[in-house]
């Protein structure tokens, strides 16, 4: 994570116009009008009259049903007569006439052309057909999944699906419902809600509950001073709230983490809103708009094009994003323009470095909120501390704003499942912890108080142990199915979830040591070891038996029959530890090799503290030749002598245009200050030999022959995880289908051998498609990746923990590594770099210590964001000492808060200077 506190730089303002992409767009125009319409429900899928493009009217329904749909439904309407008593087909005018210039259109379709477009009401027949067959045939779980489909996609907003489709939904839907078993849909959740296709192509979009509850309060303009903690599951759009709220608010958005912000630009960009930047601002002047905000500005005279921006007039302004250095600079510059009751504060992830005895920017940090003056503050993140934790910071707040309001805005959405796997491969849940049921109790109220770990629990073993509870009757009555989920709409991932939860607590006491035995005792990994080759890549056989020879009869048959290779024995037990397939914390581990095949459907952030240990790892166990490294490393120690030339050669260039600069401004002001600017356009009029130009046309010859003496690098597919040889190699006959590599093409690898000053090791990672993310000075080499990275063109990003916070980068796959010392919310913020995309695929997170799993369920975890945050969020100076705060005397000689606002807002915009 870039924790730089320094000037956006020029590849930074580059990327933050580069447009999003249509589905996020469509994402951020739904926050941004749900904002006004709490309730907005958009869908983009096709009805037939959208798909058609004609004019809606109830007669053109008619005719549409008649000519596409008609044959199909007739048949539908034979069945449902013999299911349904009493069922009436449909009357519908079959002699309706559409005038000509529909019939044209219409007659460039036909049925077939309708149907392959997955035209909305040809999805619902698909699935009416299929109930009715399963039905017939009695097949009950393809009849509840039919149903429970049906129940879903009916109640999506399709613009003009055909009414009378509609009607034989509903029909089928209310004849059937008493049929439909509940519990039956709970236990083959996976199959019906999470990995239901059809479900989850057509979902409606909507806001989260969280966005819902805080644009409510927001829109009550009532001039109250406002604490917000908004504590939300990461990667469902609390940082793109902002968006929303800047409608009837001006936002000062601050996050220490440079990525979230520059994420953050680069979405309000694309719908937009009016941006300025507050980086490394050590005053107002130093804050810079972006073109959509200025207010005043030059025009290029040739292209029409906005020149030189006034950055001191911010009357635009809708959102300035600032870092943490530069808040109160930015605070200063928004009160110049509007009223502090007309500023939201939006501070993003303010637990961030709170894992830290000490830290650089704490001191900063209680600046910040000691010499704050805008009586809105939202604090958000998905480990924020809860209000009962903050008994420092809100006293504080509510004397520094008397009569203000704090709110809680807590939201435990869970559309996914990321399961957590140990060392060994297994998935871990609550009731795999412990075989003392007081302990269970514990884990489940712990679970209760912190929902957001839903998102961990792995829906599948979930349903397992509900329905084994269930059928055997080891539940209080008051877990009955019917008590929970009284219908179709509540039964839902979260709520599944929920209900498990609640269970662990309501377990006849008795019954618990058997319920544990059963799961330890049937627990099956879910990353398996690959046994089909070793650790070299080599295929292991099996021996046929004791007296059985794997020879042909040939000279050798008489002499004694002696094993080839050790036979692999399978065990029947699921508990590791005793497991002989497995070696003891190794499942998954061999991420370049013969484990490279489960990391699947897009790219793996790996987070360790040793990066360049984890680095080596992965190349010592890709297993490339000796032969073929010697090659490589010989042909980048060729570049990187190469490139230390260049070096020497451009900053030679860098020296001369200085002292040209220089020069030049010496002579066209007589020594009188003028800008750069003038200096440069008077420089193209001076003589060549005044400019060294022809020094420097040598030099920059010098160079290009230097830059085509750079030698290529590559590795052959066999070392590229996931790569067809590479696979063939090293998971024969193994399920590889949705095994995800890298595409990082030759030009990126030759761009990254150009560069000086990366570490050899990092530049053969990047040829395996491994990227590796840390403060680097070369920062070309970090956009490079965050490139790739954006692109989802890396197959394992590897990173530190400080990279864990607002990554907005879409990883299917996480590893802990051994090396972390890591906090519970640190733990969960690094947890929830994993499935961030609007789909669902298989997604897990899988640690290398089990010790950092059980921080998770335990309550008495020490917690020193929260001990920080009530520190640095306090106009007092305090310490913790023994279980309490103590306040100290505070010599901090800050000028009066008032007194500097006013003076800023008196302050002339003719005192600014770009």
């Amino acid at each position: 994570m870039d924790l730089n506190q320094r000037k956006l730089n020029k590849s930074e303002w580059e990327s933050i116009e580069i447009p999003v992409s249509s589905s996020e767009l469509d994402i951020l125009k739904l926050i941004i009008s749900g904002f006004n319409d709490v309730n907005i429900r958009i869908n983009n899928n096709n009805s037939i009259f959208t798909f058609l493009k004609i004019e809606y009217s109830e007669k053109m329904e008619d005719y549409v049903f008649n000519k596409y749909i008609r044959k199909r439904c007739d048949k539908i309407e034979i069945e449902l007569k013999s299911l349904i008593p009493g069922y009436k087909n449909m009357k519908i005018d079959a002699n309706i006439k559409p005038n000509s210039i529909d019939r044209t259109r219409l007659e460039r379709f036909d049925d077939k052309t309708i149907e392959n477009n997955a035209v909305y009401e040809f999805v619902l027949l698909d699935h009416i057909e299929k109930l009715i067959i399963s039905k017939k045939n009695k097949n009950i779980k393809a009849y509840n999944y039919h149903y429970y489909t049906l129940y879903k996609l009916i109640r999506n907003n399709i613009i003009y699906l055909n009414r009378h489709i509609k009607n034989i939904v509903n029909i089928i839907l209310k004849n059937f419902e008493n049929e439909i078993e509940k519990l039956l849909i709970i236990e083959n959740a996976v199959e019906f809600i999470e990995k239901n296709e059809n479900i989850l192509k057509y979902n409606d979009l909507v806001l989260y509950e969280h966005q819902k509850e805080i644009f409510t309060l927001i829109k009550n303009n009532e001039i109250t001073p406002k604490l917000i903690l908004y504590m939300a599951p990461t990667g469902t759009g609390k940082t793109l709230t902002p968006l929303a709220l800047s409608e009837s608010k001006k936002i000062i958005f601050v996050c220490a983490a440079r990525h979230v912000g520059l994420a953050l630009a680069r979405a309000a960009i694309s719908v937009n809103k009016k941006v300025g930047f507050a980086f490394g601002c050590s005053s107002a002047d130093d804050i810079r708009l972006h073109y959509f905000a200025a207010k005043k500005f030059t025009r290029n005279k040739r292209t029409g094009g906005i020149g030189k921006v006034d950055n001191s007039i911010g009357d635009n302004v809708e959102i300035i994003i600032s870092d943490i250095k530069s808040y109160l600079a930015s605070m200063y510059y928004m009160l110049a323009f509007f009223d502090k009751n007309d500023i939201i504060t939006y501070w993003d992830e303010p637990t961030i470095t709170m894992d830290y005895n000490e830290h650089e920017f704490h001191k900063t940090i209680r600046k910040n909120w000691k010499e704050n003056i805008i009586p809105t503050i939202v604090l958000s993140s998905a480990t924020l501390p809860k209000e009962s934790e903050l008994h420092e910071t809100i006293p504080d707040f509510l004397n520094k704003f008397p009569g203000a309001q704090i709110y809680n805005i807590v939201s435990h959405d869970c559309k996914k499942s990321i399961p957590i796997i140990n060392k060994d491969g297994l998935v871990v849940l609550p009731h795999y912890l412990s075989d003392n049921y007081d302990n269970i109790i514990d884990i489940s109220l712990h679970c209760k108080n912190y929902l957001t770990l839903l998102r961990y629990f792995d829906l599948k073993e979930v349903v397992e142990f509900i329905g084994f509870i269930n059928k055997n009757n080891y539940a209080n009555n008051k877990m009955h199915i019917d008590r929970h989920f009284e219908d179709l709409d509540s039964i839902n991932m979260k709520n599944i979830k929920i209900y498990y939860v609640e269970m662990l607590r309501n377990i006849k006491n008795t019954e618990w040591v058997k319920i544990y035995n059963h799961f330890i005792g049937n627990r099956m990994p879910r990353i398996k070891e690959n046994t089909s080759v070793d650790t070299k890549g080599l295929k292991k056989t099996r021996s046929l038996g004791p007296g059985v020879s794997s020879l042909p009869n040939n000279k050798l048959s008489g002499t004694p029959i002696s094993r080839l290779a050790s036979e692999q024995i399978t065990s029947n037990t699921s508990n590791l530890k005793n497991s002989e397939n497995i070696p003891q914390g190794t499942s998954g581990v061999y991420v370049t090799t013969k484990d490279a095949y489960t990391l699947t459907d897009g790219p793996t952030i790996f987070i360790s503290n040793d990066i360049e240990k984890i680095s080596k790892f992965c190349i010592q166990q890709a297993n490339i030749p000796a032969i073929v490294m010697d090659d490589i490393m010989k042909k980048i120690e060729y570049n990187n002598m190469v490139n230390e030339k260049i070096y020497e050669l451009e900053s030679q260039i860098d020296v001369m245009k200085d002292e040209l600069e220089q020069r030049v401004k010496n002579v066209v002001s007589g020594g009188r200050n003028k800008s750069n600017k003038d200096s440069k356009k008077f420089s193209k009029d001076l003589p060549d030999e005044f400019q060294n130009k022809g020094k420097l046309n040598k030099l920059t010859e010098e160079i290009n022959r230097y830059r085509s003496l750079i030698k290529n690098a590559s590795l052959n597919d066999t070392f590229i995880p996931n790569k067809k040889s590479h696979l063939e190699k090293w998971a024969p006959e193994l399920n590889v289908s949705n095994s995800f590599t890298s595409s990082v093409d030759e030009q990126i690898v030759s761009d990254i051998m150009a560069l000086n000053g990366v570490d050899n090791l990092w530049k053969v990672l990047l040829m395996m498609g491994i990227g590796v993310f840390i403060n680097h000075d070369n920062i070309t080499y970090t956009e490079i990746m965050k490139k790739l990275a954006d692109e989802q063109k890396l197959y394992i990003i590897i990173a530190s923990s400080d990279y864990i916070y607002g990554t907005n980068y879409q990883f299917c796959h996480g590893f802990l590594s051994k090396d972390l010392d890591l906090t519970q919310e640190k733990v969960i913020q690094a947890m929830g770099r994993i499935g961030r995309n609007n789909i669902q695929q298989t997604y897990t997170v899988r640690f290398r210590d089990d010790t950092q799993i059980l921080k998770l369920f335990t309550s008495d975890t020490e917690k020193p964001e929260v001990i920080n945050m009530n520190i640095l969020f306090n106009s007092k100076k305090v310490k913790y000492e023994n279980g309490i705060y103590i306040e100290l005397q505070d010599d901090d000689n800050n000028d009066d808060i008032e007194e500097q606002s006013s003076e800023y807002q008196e302050t002339s915009s003719d005192e600014y200077e770009d």
